[in-house]
């Protein structure tokens, strides 16, 4: 689950919850604990006391205690329905399946909220026990739930809570409920599920390259013609502008349609061709396209890999490539750290600075690169970080475009960049860690502070 601050003064001591896929966003207090997994998010009440919700206000209440016997919790689930015909979708999913033996139910206030929505009240029994003495001797139990439904696009939403057995339902916690749900916005243009984003993408592929076969293929990749390609980092960067789909997806397709119509001499061209345009790049360890790229070990869960730049875009250096080539790994990182220095020289970054000349306390790249965190491995670069921050500073590196460095003295400056570093590293293409690491005399270790 995604937390970020909200400007809406109505709901001071509130944090905004981020849903899957970025498909909405809801508010709810700092005290609640929020769990998600997939597309189920669980907003469960901590027992401490507090003060009793009587209905709105303009200032939330904090959540009060529910009771030892068994929290109170609300449940809301997220899937896509990719019904074809609007008249074979329901607004509501079947009561039967998620109340089974319903002995009442009523209809209640809509959610004031700019979607189709319905709540729904009642009373259920439980489902009997497997044990047979139970069913015989044992006494049905009985417990109230009430229900919510949003439907929005081909997004459905369902929100229900529980009582404990044989008990009514907390008539303060049904009010802070739709408190929470009242919060709900939903993306204007929500944006396919990896399944459908996959399908969507061999779609894409075959109407541009017909001649070629398009296929899934493991995992979340997609094989056209001889090539596998993994759809995560176009995934990432589709959730954050899903109305540019095609501007995404159909560059990286035709990169690899390119790349697949060289000649071996291209594929596999000498040292002499390839030896000025040869950089380092990080990815992170556990990157499954590895493959038989050549790859050195660095600190902070980071690999090094190797590139051939093609201006507009890249290829791996790999093991058979650099046999052919009679060059060792520690010979290629150093030819690949000589490019960078002479790639950063004609390629001088802009960067955002917080704080002013005496003290500067932030540091980040204005544009994005695709060697902008490859400067982190270059001890001349430490040398201009240390002159600005002095002998030890912070730095993070969630992607592969971005990094963010800072004074290491600061324990509210590490928090800040903590945060950045884990919201890029969940939302940005080409993720590399969310650990952060420390620059000093002695090079690049990782942080091990709080």
């Amino acid at each position: 689950m995604e937390f970020d601050r909200h400007s809406d003064p109505r709901f001071d001591g509130w944090r905004l919850c981020r849903g899957p896929a970025n498909w909405f966003t809801f508010l709810c207090p700092d005290s609640i604990e929020v769990r998600q997994t997939q597309t189920v998010i669980e907003l469960r009440m901590k027992e401490e006391p507090s003060k009793s919700l009587k209905g709105r206000s303009k200032t939330p209440p904090s959540p009060m205690s529910i009771g030892a016997e068994q929290p109170h919790v609300l449940s809301i689930v997220t899937w896509w329905d990719d019904t074809n015909h609007d008249a074979q979708r329901r607004n509501s999913p079947d009561l039967s399946v998620l109340f089974p033996q319903v002995l009442s139910l009523q209809p209640e206030s809509r959610l004031d909220i700019p979607a189709v929505n319905e709540s729904w009240s009642g009373t259920s029994h439980r489902l009997k026990s497997a044990c047979w003495l139970a069913r015989i001797f044992g006494r049905k139990s009985s417990f109230e739930w009430r229900l919510w439904t949003v439907r929005h696009e081909k997004l459905m939403i369902v929100a229900t809570v529980q009582s404990p057995d044989r008990r009514p339902l907390n008539v303060e916690f049904l009010q802070f409920c739709e408190m929470i749900l009242s919060t709900l916005e939903l993306a204007d243009q929500p944006a396919w599920p990896p399944d459908v984003f996959l399908k969507q993408v061999i779609d894409v592929a075959r109407h541009h390259f017909p001649l070629l076969h398009s296929s899934a293929s493991r995992g979340f990749s997609v094989r056209l013609g001889q090539s596998e390609i993994s759809l995560s980092s176009f995934y990432r960067m589709y959730l954050q502008q899903p109305e540019n789909f095609r501007r995404i997806v159909v560059p990286g397709l035709t990169t690899v349609v390119r790349l697949q119509e060289l000649g071996p001499d291209q594929l596999a061209p000498s040292l002499e061709q390839v030896k000025e345009r040869i950089l380092p790049i990080l990815a992170a360890e556990d990157d499954p396209r590895s493959d038989e790229r050549v790859q050195m070990p660095w600190v902070g869960g980071l690999n090094v890999g190797y590139v051939v730049d093609e201006d507009d875009s890249y290829r791996y250096v790999h093991q058979r490539m650099i046999e052919a080539w009679d060059l060792s790994p520690d010979d290629l990182h150093d030819l690949a750290l000589s490019n960078l220095r002479r790639y950063s020289a004609t390629h001088p970054l802009e960067v955002t600075m917080v704080g002013d000349d005496e003290d500067p306390r932030l540091l980040m790249p204005v544009k994005p690169d695709a060697y902008n965190c490859s400067r982190v491995l270059d001890p001349d670069f430490h040398v201009q970080l240390r002159e600005l921050f002095g002998p030890e500073l912070i730095i993070g590196v969630p992607n592969r475009d971005f990094f963010v460095a800072g004074k290491l003295k600061d324990p509210d400056l590490i928090a800040q960049i903590r945060k950045r570093v884990n919201e890029d590293f969940a939302t940005m293409h080409h993720p590399l860690t969310k650990r952060l690491l420390v620059i000093s005399a002695d090079g690049v270790s990782e942080y091990c502070g709080p």
